[in-house]
């Protein structure tokens, strides 16, 4: 991701507030991630469905200089769509086998 002077960025953020209030343009691609509006009025984030003021928190995290608000904003995608539990599963599914096979040695 390319870094914004504090203007750019400010400016960025005005455009996507347009963005929310208008109803122009449905899809929208930022960070990685995908962006849409519903007919409910509702964002859906990668499946997940965000309201209006957390969509723009969120965007105001995908698009900060600082890596660890863009990882949160990620894992709150990620919570909201499901795929965090499927990961939580995964790993923990493969903790279970690894034990299994530890013990029975």
């Amino acid at each position: 991701m390319i870094f914004m002077k504090r203007e750019e960025r400010e400016v960025l953020i005005e455009e996507f507030d347009i963005w929310l209030k208008t109803r122009f343009a449905e899809k929208l691609r930022i960070g990685g991630h995908r962006f849409e509006k519903t007919l409910s009025g509702e964002i859906m984030i990668d499946g997940g469905a965000f309201t209006a003021e957390e969509a723009r928190l969120l965007f105001q995290m995908l698009t900060s200089r600082n890596p660890l608000n863009r990882i949160n904003a990620a894992i709150i995608i990620w919570d909201r769509n499901g795929t965090l539990v499927k990961v939580v599963v995964a790993l923990a599914i493969l903790a279970l086998i690894l034990v299994y096979l530890w013990v029975r040695r």
